[in-house]
Order: structure tokens, then C-alpha cells, then sequence
């Protein structure tokens, strides 16, 4: 698997700024091009008056370590925050949002769903041993911050189900032409939304484990589509239904 990740690269003004208010950031790099910015002192000053480093550097320098291509001259290297168990997060969050990853064979899928779970509000994502599962260097770039934000627990989806049940968090498997199409089924409330992996789907004994199912309806003769592209679409549709009432 590699080694592990124990700090990440946040990018942007706005990003940088948020995450010197709410979690650890060990220093931050500023492009000599952005000087005199009001929004690029402003973080000066909040990343001074933490006790945080701050770098003036060359806007190559940047660009380099830039994992977006948009960085507004601005990074800030974080470091990551202890990951609670599931149950502490089952615990302390009674309408909770999780996401159960089945088998995940590439780094930069399981960072792109971190990215969009962090963007719905996903409490947890729950990744099987028998895939990618931990925090790499690629999995926290791709994720460009949100592996801050959004615990990744590596875990056997049966005992996550299991913890699940006792919480009273419904499991909505995610399969190809079963159940309801995913814009006409309930998603609201607490939900664990099991994603099967990219060379198979749902294994037969998870599939017994499941409360309901949903699909995402496509043309014919096109089989799936990108694991990360699914799993954005079934969270969004989620926080849609929620806005909506």
C-alpha cells in the first residue's frame, strides 16, 4: 500500500483561511506574486498570530506543489487530525451520512470520493481492507484537503453494518438495475450508502446486508460508470431530497 499520509496540502485563499480557524496547519506558502493582496494578508496575520510559519516563495514553487492547478498562490501544509472510530461518529451524530466503499482499486478514486463527500457532508467514508483503504500521499492530494475534513476508516463492511444496524442507519446499496431508480428513491434521514468497487459490484453476502437499493439508469450497452462519478451522484441526489423536504 505504501506509506501513509500525515499531512496534506490544502490550496486556495479561501480554503487556506478556513482551515487556520479550525484545524492544524504547520506552516503556509505564499506566492511573492499575490503580495499585497487584502485576502492573502488577511491569512498572514490569522497564520501569524497561530504561531503558524509562514513561507514568501517563488509562484513556481507553487504551481509545483499545486495538486489543483488553482492555488490562488497560496498552500497550506496540514496536519491531519486523529480519525475517530465509527462508533464514536455513529455516537455523537444520530442523523448520520456515511459512505461504505466495497473494494477500491485505485488511489485517485477513493481521494475523488473524499473530495465530494466532503462537499455533501458525509460524516465518514468506510473503505473494505481488500482495497485501497489509508490515507496515501496520492489519495491526499486527489482529495486536494478534504482528507481533513472527512474521516476515512479502514474497516470490515460487516462490522461497519453491523454498527450501523445498532444505530439505526439504513444501508441503501448502490447496485446496476436493482431497486428503484436513485432520483425516486428515499434517501433522507440516516443513510449508509454502499458502493461496490470498480471491477465488480456489491458482493452477494453485503447484498443480503442492504435495507433497499437504488441504480443509476444509463443508455444501453454502457455498463457503469466511474466509481467516484456514482458516488457523487447518489450523495448529491441525497442532499438534494434533504434541501427539498
Amino acid at each position: 500500500m505504501g506509506r501513509i499520509a500525515r499531512q496534506i496540502t490544502i490550496e486556495g485563499r479561501n480554503m487556506v483561511r478556513d482551515a487556520l480557524g479550525t484545524h492544524k496547519v504547520i506552516s503556509v506558502n505564499i506566492s511573492r506574486n499575490v503580495e499585497g493582496d487584502g485576502r492573502v494578508r488577511e491569512i498572514e496575520e490569522m497564520a501569524k498570530k497561530n504561531g503558524v510559519q509562514v513561507r514568501w516563495v517563488d509562484q513556481k514553487e507553487i504551481e509545483k506543489e499545486s495538486e489543483s492547478g488553482k492555488p490562488q498562490g497560496v498552500l497550506a501544509y496540514m496536519e491531519l487530525p486523529e480519525t475517530p472510530t465509527l462508533e464514536e461518529i455513529l455516537i455523537k451524530k444520530r442523523d448520520a451520512f456515511v459512505v461504505l466503499l466495497n473494494r477500491i482499486d485505485y488511489e485517485q478514486n477513493l481521494g475523488a470520493i473524499l473530495r465530494s463527500a466532503w462537499a455533501a457532508g458525509v460524516d465518514a467514508v468506510i473503505a473494505s481492507p481488500n482495497g485501497v483503504h489509508e490515507l496515501t500521499p496520492v489519495v491526499a492530494k486527489v482529495s486536494q484537503g478534504a482528507a481533513a475534513y472527512v474521516p476515512l476508516i479502514g474497516m470490515s463492511l460487516f462490522q461497519a453494518i453491523d454498527l450501523l444496524e445498532k444505530y439505526a442507519v439504513k444501508v441503501v446499496g448502490v447496485e446496476v438495475n436493482m431497486g428503484d431508480i436513485y432520483t425516486k428513491a428515499s434517501l433522507r434521514g440516516p443513510v449508509a450508502l454502499l458502493i461496490g468497487g470498480e471491477a465488480a459490484g456489491i458482493s452477494e453476502p453485503l447484498t443480503k446486508r442492504c435495507n433497499q437499493f437504488v441504480h443509476i439508469p444509463m443508455k444501453s450497452g454502457v455498463a457503469s460508470l466511474n466509481v467516484s462519478v456514482a458516488t457523487a451522484l447518489i450523495m448529491f441526489e441525497k442532499n438534494r431530497q434533504e434541501r427539498e423536504g
